[in-house]
């Protein structure tokens, strides 16, 4: 569809607000900078595009559940001012302007990111999905582009302590609802999915029950990009992609980058789930799932670390490794004293991801795969000779040399 602003030259003309420039654009609206003329306040306003506008099933619905939208208010989601009338020749929705960049730019910016800084943006989004998805609303298109970030750079001079400092980072989720706004008979007539086939879950493409899992699988979508770098979900064309996600099929997290770690995968993993059941309950499940495994490590508070890696991303990826492989290690040492060989591994193999000359690590790793070799004959022989009663060896401390 072409731009009505490209093709005409002019902004849509609303009586409560002066459309100063359009700062996005997309198959459903565009969205422009705007004053509200009565408070004089710059706010965001989303025009519906009109090939959806016209439709009179499509204002009423619009109608209504933006104004179920509107209800929301949280620290995490752009808040939503006002709505138009259905009377209105222009059908929009008026939000705070939230300055700053999207993910998305940051993920063209700066490309994968590391995997703690990943996991406390998903927070932030997290939180907002919970107090949504309480309220009674799916967000049915949870990606990059949706998820704003203002960042504050750090005042000069001398601050105080550093825990009285405001937070200079926030992360907003905005579009809130709007698929399902839109997602009424006739408007998917031509066969259009709504929301982006990459980030859509399976029961959403194939027009099934939506609810809190839904939302959680894109989390899992945007985690696993910003982690690896790439979409888990990619093919060609939307048809492809589409075909994919219902197939269940992506490369495992691990295997794409081995600085991810097996926990950080295996969390991904279960937030794409094929089946909803299998995901996390909700957002607050996930929510607590990511901050135990980032307290694990000793990574918080989680916003600390975000402010900290935009504000020189270069310095802070120059100094994360040594600090995960610090505590990966003391993790490893740790699960190795009590004998828990694939706690141990999963850490040292992710140190060794980050540190692949480190001689020690290079020595424990190789290691325990020697033992394991070993164990799994020792298995085979036992298993082979019939001896009942006997007792396979075991991967305990015989997996790290003996002693510990």
């Amino acid at each position: 569809m072409v731009d009505a602003v490209a093709k005409t030259g002019r902004f849509p003309q609303l009586a409560k607000y002066e459309l100063l420039e359009q700062i996005g654009h997309g198959g459903m609206a565009s969205v422009y900078r705007a004053r509200d003329r009565r408070l004089g306040r710059e706010v965001a306003v989303k025009v519906i595009h009109p090939h959806l506008r016209d439709s009179p099933e499509v204002a009423s619905r619009f109608q209504t559940e933006a104004k179920a939208v509107a209800k929301l208010h949280h620290p995490n989601i752009v808040e939503v001012y006002d709505v138009s009338e259905a009377s209105e020749p222009e059908q929009y929705l008026v939000a705070e302007l939230v300055r700053g960049t999207t993910l998305r730019k940051l993920q063209q910016q700066r490309g994968a990111m590391p995997p703690e800084v990943a996991a406390a943006v998903a927070l932030e989004v997290l939180a907002a999905l919970a107090h949504a998805n309480a309220s009674g609303v799916v967000h049915r298109d949870v990606k990059p582009e949706n998820v704003l970030i203002d960042h504050r750079a750090l005042p000069p001079g001398p601050g105080g302590p550093r825990e009285k400092i405001e937070p200079r980072v926030t992360v907003k989720l905005t579009d809130f609802g709007i698929a399902k706004l839109l997602d009424v008979p006739g408007v998917t007539s031509t066969g259009q999915v709504l929301g982006s086939p990459a980030h859509m879950a399976p029961e959403q493409i194939e027009g099934g029950a939506v609810d809190a899992r839904s939302d959680v699988f894109g989390v899992g979508v945007v985690l696993y990009e910003c982690m690896v770098g790439h979409l888990p979900f990619q093919g060609t064309n939307p048809a492809q992609v589409l075909r994919r996600v219902l197939e269940g099929h992506y490369p495992n997290a691990l295997r794409e980058r081995p600085l991810i770690g097996a926990r950080w995968s295996a969390l991904v993993d279960r937030a794409l789930a094929h089946a909803q059941d299998d995901r996390f309950e909700d957002a607050n499940a996930m929510r607590a799932a990511i901050i135990t495994e980032l307290d694990r490590l000793g990574f918080g508070p989680s916003q600390r670390e975000l402010e900290a890696w935009l504000d020189n991303p270069v310095e802070y990826e120059a100094s994360f490794a040594k600090r995960v492989v610090e505590q990966l290690c003391a993790r490893g040492d740790e699960a190795r004293k009590r004998g828990d060989a694939v706690s141990a591994a999963s850490d040292y193999n992710r140190a060794l991801a980050q540190a692949p000359d480190d001689s020690r690590l290079l020595h424990l790793v190789a290691g325990m795969h020697r033992a394991r070799a070993h164990a799994r004959v020792a298995r085979f022989a036992f298993a082979a000779l019939g001896v009942l009663g006997a007792r396979p060896p075991s991967l305990g401390r015989e997996a790290f040399g003996g002693s510990v």
